[in-house]
């Protein structure tokens, strides 16, 4: 591991229609509900607090739905996606800091509703913490009239990523570097650990150099380039993939250069060997 000095993803069954049938079902309803905050960010000072609003609109031109406004812990899994937990039960939760109202109230057709949400940051406290406000409803009796006899619930999301100003502690490890075999098509995988050891989000992302053995670049990738985050505490695996074509037999190396937002960036170097033999 080493440190840079400067900063810087045709028959069907009668079963399978039916499976078809509801999941149509269900996302032509999820589409006609909506918020304008997929995610809520803020720096807020020690003491201080912040407040704001989420809209959430019915796009139905005849039914009213019925929402409940409610708050979950988040997570990433190991693939990268999104997992939410009961609120509270994470040490990064925004439980503690966040309040919304209303938590219950309908939104007419083709109407709007808003939901206010304010954070109070204590003092003497430091980071960032993170979570999730769901806005969550069943359709109406009118929408479940369909054959598969199922109740459907619908929520939508927006995260909330909050950090307290001026606190902020960046630490971050680049472990396990490591370059898979390559396959018979010449494609092989570059993966590493990060260990997030501060107390903010990180996303860490930035160039993967494949390097020959006389020093001549051959190739450059970009590992997370969507930018996914490792939350404080945890740790991540990422991982990108050389498919431009066979290269030749022989020793090279696997550069990695990680931005993560600290001062300096992270960086690590691996050797590895093309196999000779056919």
């Amino acid at each position: 591991m080493a440190k840079a000095q400067t900063k810087r993803l045709v028959f069907l069954s009668v079963s399978a229609v039916l499976v078809f049938l509801f999941l149509f079902q269900y996302c032509a309803y999820a589409f006609r509900m909506n918020t304008d905050s997929p995610r809520v960010e803020m720096s807020v000072d020690p003491g201080k607090g912040q407040s704001g609003y989420i809209s959430i609109f019915n796009y139905d031109e005849e039914e009213t739905i019925r929402v409940k406004a409610y708050i979950n812990d988040l997570i990433y899994l190991p693939d990268g996606s999104n997992d939410f937990l009961p609120a509270g039960v994470t040490p990064w939760s925004v439980a503690d800091w966040l309040k919304i109202a209303p938590t219950e109230f309908n939104i007419p057709p083709k109407g709007e509703a808003k939901v206010r949400y304010r954070t109070d940051v204590p003092k003497g406290v430091e980071g960032g913490r993170y979570g999730v406000v769901f806005f969550e409803t069943s359709p109406s009796l009118k929408e479940l009239k369909d054959k598969t006899g199922a109740t459907i619930n619908v929520r939508i999301g927006s995260i909330f990523l909050i950090t307290v100003k001026g606190t902020e502690r960046y630490n971050t490890e680049l472990e396990d570097l490591a370059v898979g075999k390559p396959d018979e098509n010449g494609v092989f995988e570059i993966s590493c650990n990060i260990k997030n050891n501060g107390n903010v989000i990180i996303r860490p992302n930035g160039p993967v150099k494949i390097i020959d053995s006389s020093k001549s670049e051959i190739a450059e990738l970009k590992l997370n380039e969507e930018k996914s985050g490792v939350l404080p505490g945890t740790s991540r695996q990422f991982s990108v993939k050389y498919d431009k074509g066979k290269i030749a037999p022989g020793e090279y190396f696997a550069q990695v250069v990680l931005d993560y937002g600290g001062e300096t960036l992270l960086g690590g170097q691996v050797a590895f060997n093309v196999n000779l033999a056919k």
